[in-house]
């Protein structure tokens, strides 16, 4: 099965990034570079290519970052998507993949201001309105962004300062074919896995998660829901535990080290993203270099199993060593390319190896590859 699904990528204009051309993407591509060189951004970009006419979409990419800013709100998160380096509020890509063919994507925005009541400030935050004030004086700030799709305006959408991200809509018709896609971030072992529900469905899968989970620990016999013996009079997010021939009961994943929940995360989610573009940045954070080459031996065999075309990034070398050299599994063959990011004289370039290539500049040369 083919797992190219995104081909290539030029992005015209996004935060920091100016005229980035990628070509030829494969089945596993990794991204290195200095900081500040795009890296989370093209993945950003990636993110938003399976549905990119979707305000929610952008919007979720704000959440993306390692440490979030609780303080920040929709309006701040997608206002501050657009480039740095250009008066006007654009973004745009272009893209090639196997469902649309070539598209190109542009947001144009607009920031205007108008004086309003409270009344209507209170009905668009979603919050009471003090009673005698509904008609004092009140200033709304509105982001208003249209979409377009190869020149043609398909769909707006409008973000006040006040706008709530869970009260967010959008038009669900689309001048284009939509893909999966999910994104990695590097904290995400610190959080609740939103697909893990999705595997014990699939008996392969779950049996596959916990072949992997024994990588790190050899006595884990399963993992499974937690249910419990009382009653909760208020909802809460599922939660599990692990199973295992060490202890007598059933434990919490809290008991265990930050690497087992990354492995955690990324396993389901290579099972979640079947048929679509998984997203991994710094791919080596929480994992000990101990266990990456059998982890990411399975990872990358799964997505090609699965069909999932993978984007990681990394600022390890010994890391970006290690995964290089599982190009030499007959399997994934051909299946890993490295992109190196530079921001030269304020110009976006990118260098493309094949994992072959890639490895032979680092011993023969000693090349950078980061």
């Amino acid at each position: 099965m083919n797992n190219i699904h995104i081909k290539s990528l030029n992005i015209e204009t996004f935060r920091g990034i100016q005229n980035l051309k990628l070509d030829s993407f494969s089945g596993i591509n990794i991204f290195t570079g200095d900081n500040n060189s795009g890296k989370t951004s093209v993945l950003e970009v990636l993110q938003t290519s399976g549905d990119p006419h979707s305000p929610i979409v952008w919007a979720r990419l704000g959440r993306n970052e390692k440490f979030p800013n609780p303080t920040r709100t929709i309006f701040e998160s997608i206002k501050d998507l657009y480039s740095v380096s250009e008066n006007d509020l654009r973004i745009a890509y272009s893209k090639e993949d196997d469902k649309n063919g070539s598209l190109l994507i542009e947001l144009k925005g607009s920031i205007s201001k108008k004086k309003t009541i409270k009344r209507e400030y209170c009905k668009i935050a979603h919050i009471e309105c003090e009673k005698g004030e509904e008609y004092s004086e009140a200033e709304l700030i509105n982001l208003h962004t249209d979409f377009f799709c190869n020149g043609k305006l398909a769909d707006s959408f409008d973000v006040y300062n006040v706008t709530r991200f869970d009260v967010f809509a959008e038009n669900t018709e689309k001048p284009y074919k939509k893909y999966i896609t999910h994104y990695i971030s590097p904290s995400v072992y610190d959080e609740e896995c939103p697909v893990i529900a999705e595997i014990f469905s699939d008996n392969d899968g779950h049996k596959e998660l916990i072949d992997v989970l024994r990588l790190f620990d050899d006595d884990i016999l399963d993992i499974v829901p937690t249910v419990r013996d009382y009653a909760i009079p208020f909802p809460m997010k599922d939660s599990y535990q692990i199973r295992s021939k060490k202890y007598g009961r059933l434990m919490p994943l809290t008991v265990y080290g930050d690497g087992l929940k990354k492995a955690l995360w990324l396993v389901t989610s290579v099972l979640a993203t079947k048929n679509g573009v998984l997203l991994i940045d710094e791919f080596e954070t929480a994992i000990h270099t101990s266990v990456m080459d059998k982890l990411f031996t399975w990872i990358f065999k799964a997505c090609k199993k699965y069909n999932v075309q993978l984007f990681l990034t990394t600022h390890s070398k010994e890391a970006l060593q290690k995964v290089l050299a599982l190009n030499s599994d007959p399997y994934l063959k051909d299946e890993i390319t490295l992109y190196t990011l530079y921001k030269i004289d304020g110009k976006n370039l990118a260098r493309r190896l094949s994992a072959e290539r890639a490895i032979e500049a680092d011993e023969n040369f000693g090349q950078e590859l980061r």
